[in-house]
């Protein structure tokens, strides 16, 4: 029987491969997907799957909806930062046709699409940030330090540099970019939390990056982290998951990014009990989560390849 009829979004990319791996383990989820891309990673999960406009073009959010009336979607899941700002903009319409959609209040989209705005909301309210401009001009050039380039809108970890002389990028047009003081820490931490009223749950990982993945996570106790990220998660009002990103340096916590959706690590963290997109959804469907107690004292995960077709035709015989 089917319960839910699931589109989601920016299927070939990590989060919602991650999503479509979650979901696919309960026939009582249909599931429908969408990419940018013809042949897209995650559409051998799916029922039914198209390629789309890309979020910044016109008629996007039109034909995703023509898409979740045709296909009678009962639920969305909007796995991209872009997509997710386009879809905040008409989200009326979705509720309008009953479509039960996986994104964040309009005030933390507000402060967390926008990295600049991300360290300017949180310093302002005494949490610790790296120091971050928005133009090489106001920016206290420190040449004992390093310095992170990045889109102050991106996807993931795409378009970052690391920056070490000031010579290196004043011919840059960089107005689309934050300029942030590279925090050199031997400890880099990714905080999936979730909140539904007065049940807060939230796992931490200790995490090593590569082409911008976490390939590698640990899985960590940390009271001062789990202290500060509840702090956030106040100051937001958090419904719903949020990704906190630290970096730990002389045992002090700077928070460098927060990315207002779900993120990377989600199958990681599912596989240790903490389903934060079933606990969405079933909040969505006015269901109350459980209180997350996490059943290991250790766990490290560790991201594998592997090799699978997408498109495959079997050769005709063909009789002489």
């Amino acid at each position: 029987m089917i319960l839910r009829r699931i589109l989601i979004t920016a299927i070939s990319g990590d989060i919602a491969n991650g999503i479509l791996k979650i979901l696919s383990e309960d026939d009582s989820n249909e599931l429908y997907g969408c990419d940018v891309n013809e042949i897209a990673i995650g559409m051998h999960y799916v029922k039914y799957f198209w390629k789309c406009r890309y979020a910044i073009e016109d008629g996007y959010v039109d034909e995703l909806l023509g898409k979740c009336i045709d296909y009678k979607i009962s639920h969305l899941i909007v796995a991209n930062e872009r997509e997710i700002e386009a879809v905040a903009k008409e989200i009326e319409q979705f509720e309008k046709l009953g479509i039960k959609t996986i994104i964040q209040s309009r005030m933390i989209l507000e402060n967390c699409l926008d990295k600049y705005k991300t360290m300017k909301f949180l310093s302002s309210n005494g949490i610790t940030v790296p120091k971050t401009y928005t133009s090489l001009e106001e920016t206290r050039w420190d040449e004992k330090k390093r310095y992170i380039l990045k889109q102050k809108k991106s996807n993931g970890s795409n378009g970052i540099q690391i920056i070490d002389r000031k010579e290196d990028i004043k011919n840059q047009n960089i107005s689309d970019y934050i300029l942030q003081e590279y925090i050199d820490g031997e400890e880099e931490y990714t905080i999936g939390v979730f909140r539904q009223k007065d049940i807060t749950n939230m796992i931490i990982f200790r995490r090593i990056l590569r082409a911008g993945f976490s390939y590698r996570v640990t899985l960590c106790k940390d009271l001062e982290i789990e202290e500060l990220v509840r702090k956030v998660a106040d100051l937001f009002s958090l419904e719903g998951f949020i990704n906190v990103q630290l970096m730990k340096k002389n045992n002090k916590l700077y928070i460098f990014e927060i990315n207002p959706r779900i993120s990377g690590t989600v199958r990681f963290r599912h596989m240790l009990g903490f389903k934060d997109v079933l606990w969405w959804l079933n909040m969505l469907d006015g269901k109350t989560i459980e209180q997350y107690k996490c059943p290991y004292d250790t766990a490290i995960g560790v991201r594998e390849l592997n090799e699978k077709f997408l498109v495959l035709k079997p050769k005709l015989n063909v009789e002489d």
